[in-house]
């Protein structure tokens, strides 16, 4: 690897209600020398200002659904977060650019599902993969999934960069701070900062080969009625089993009378965001995903 990193930006409150990435920019705001390394610069900055404010996930839209490339560029999209959006994009892209002003994006998110540790990353570039499998190395709870998303284009904020990913963790409500989490997400920059550390000084020599993964397959809807209102829950058993398998024969769903709703399908899927809070107005209950190795 060969990518020498001079600005890597970690960003907080893209979902002003996602506390653990606010109070982390809070603190290293107050304490900048605890992300400070040899060799490059750490810009840090909160993107959703007002929905902080609100303690609300957004105002208009969702932040980190407005980065599509084509919502960049069109001038009339104007709500709140589309104009943010491209702010964001000026400050830290512009995105696609051969020379964006960062070269590597972590977007600090949690989730109320049970997910741990997990990395989410899209389009993930070598180096982006190099650094998960580090994360993984130096975190053996952190799980990796890749995303292939509910937009055509990649919409995260880390996509402005050539380089990045989302860490998402949980389970935290939403508006809430949970120590344990925030801790253990501060831990995962620190592995991150002094990576690339390394990697710029030529003092880390190591090349991961392969990486285990969560792999996209479908965002899984709620059963609904011709209304399109809910009709069956998220079964117990499943509930907070993020990461575990799911066959053919399992429970997946629970109507509101108590019948179970079985997975019938042959291929073994991984249940991923089961029951997110912020899913629900998207219409989905859950992420599907096959567990591999794959080659970075």
């Amino acid at each position: 690897m060969q990518n020498m990193i001079k600005k890597l930006a970690i960003t907080g409150g893209t979902h002003g209600n996602e506390l653990t990435g606010v109070y982390l920019i809070n603190k290293f705001k107050k304490n900048p020398k605890l992300i400070q390394r040899e060799g490059f610069e750490t810009i840090i900055m909160h993107n959703n200002l007002k929905a902080m404010q609100k303690c609300t996930r957004y105002i208009d839209k969702d932040l980190n659904r407005t980065f599509k490339t084509e919502d960049l560029n069109d001038p009339n999209k104007a709500d709140y977060e589309d104009l943010l959006a491209k702010v964001i994009n000026a400050k830290l892209g512009p995105k696609g650019s051969e020379h964006p002003n960062v070269d590597f994006i972590v977007d600090l998110h949690s989730t109320t599902s049970n997910m741990g540790l997990s990395i989410v990353i899209d389009e993930g570039s070598k180096l982006t993969w190099q650094v998960a499998a580090y994360l993984k190395e130096m975190e053996p709870r952190v799980n990796i999934f890749r995303w292939k998303g509910d937009t055509k284009d990649v919409s995260f904020v880390n996509s402005i960069a050539k380089n990045g990913f989302a860490i998402e963790v949980g389970a935290i409500p939403q508006g809430v701070l949970r120590s344990d989490l925030f801790f253990d997400t501060e831990k995962l920059i620190h592995h991150i900062l002094d990576f690339i550390e390394k990697l710029n000084n030529k003092k880390f020599q190591k090349n991961y080969t392969s990486i285990e993964i969560y792999d996209h397959i479908e965002l899984l809807d709620f059963p609904r009625d011709e209304n399109g209102d809910i009709v069956a829950m998220v079964h117990p058993s499943l509930q907070d089993k993020d990461y575990t398998k799911l066959k053919k024969g399992d429970p997946l769903f629970i109507t509101l009378e108590g019948e179970d709703i079985i997975y019938d399908k042959d291929e073994e899927v991984y249940p991923l965001f089961i029951n997110e809070a912020a899913y629900y107005e998207k219409g989905f209950a859950m992420c599907l995903t096959q567990k591999k190795v794959i080659k970075i």
